[in-house]
């Protein structure tokens, strides 16, 4: 079985411990590799994923079973008697350990890293994203958590997380989807691109219901799009009737791929002004937009 990689973010935050199972051995600065006790290691507080699909499950225990555990757990030390030993909580490798026990091994390999609570979700949020295992409700939970608990700006968690910004802002957008839309995500009967759209739909029940017909008919996120603007209140439509106008849509899609945002242009009608639409997610992502429309000003005035 080929090891899989961590990728640059998990990397960078293990440092060079997991090099210590190939030699056995133990300390490396502040990351020690070790064999635990199964039962020493509690789940942790901070593991984004909700969902564990089962067959996935069953296929990691076999090869637990034959191979054994070949990339090891993050874990950090928690409080305990010493009568009963060291205590750990597990930061990264979930279904590992669950495998593991599954598989009736007795101890587990481990990295013992010291990390505050920060650093824990950070870097179990960065080993569930690189392995593709988290649903984006679990992804934009994850994110609304460094937001709300930690202060973290969506330029910092892009930065740790190796995502753009406006993936990160359009990740904790959805989380404004009603409940039930959002255990469709998780069960993923619908994907973020089939369900972003529908944050263009003002009312509950017809999102809902939007959601519905798009993961029935199987639509993909270019039809959820066209399914929300046929939902949209027709006194909202005037970029929808300006969708005629080649030049007006060519120029509407450049300004986006410059900008990388939702750009929507509104055709001038009669005496009244046309105008132009740009989407932004929080006060950070609209000082990035004002910074570079003056900066393009600033530019075209020097010329």
């Amino acid at each position: 079985m080929m090891r899989k990689p961590l990728g640059r973010g998990l990397d960078a935050l293990i440092g060079n411990g997991a090099a210590g199972v190939e030699s056995g051995g133990v300390d490396n600065g502040d990351a020690q590799f070790r064999m635990a006790p199964v039962g020493s290691i509690t789940p942790g507080a901070f593991q984004p994923r909700l969902n564990f699909d089962q067959d996935r499950l069953a296929e990691l225990t076999r090869a637990i079973q034959s191979q054994g555990i070949i990339e090891p757990l993050i874990v950090r030390r928690i409080d305990a008697p010493e009568a009963d030993g060291p205590r750990y909580e597990l930061i990264a490798g979930e279904r590992r350990l669950r495998a593991a026990r599954a598989a009736g091994l007795e101890t587990v390999p481990i990295i013992v890293r010291d990390l505050d609570d920060r650093a824990a979700l950070e870097m179990s949020l960065v080993e569930n994203i690189v392995r593709e295992d988290l649903n984006a409700v679990e992804e934009g939970l994850a994110f609304f958590r460094l937001v709300d608990h930690f202060g973290l700006t969506h330029d910092e968690i892009a930065s740790r997380v190796g995502k753009s910004r406006p993936y990160v802002g359009n990740t904790l957008r959805l989380l404004e989807l009603p409940q039930s839309i959002l255990n469709m995500i998780a069960k993923r009967e619908l994907t973020a691109g089939q369900a972003r759209p529908l944050l263009s739909i003002q009312s509950a029940e017809a999102q809902l219901s939007a959601a519905r017909r798009i993961a029935a008919m199987g639509l993909s996120a270019r039809g959820a799009e066209e399914m929300a603007t046929a939902n949209r209140p027709r006194g909202k439509t005037a970029a929808a009737r300006a969708a005629g106008d080649a030049n007006l849509n060519a120029l509407a899609e450049g300004l986006q791929r410059a900008l990388k945002r939702k750009v929507r242009i509104f055709k001038r009608r009669g005496r009244n002004p046309g105008r132009i639409e740009i989407d932004y997610y929080d006060d950070n992502d609209l000082t990035a937009v004002a910074e570079m429309l003056l900066g393009n000003a600033r530019a075209s005035m020097r010329a």
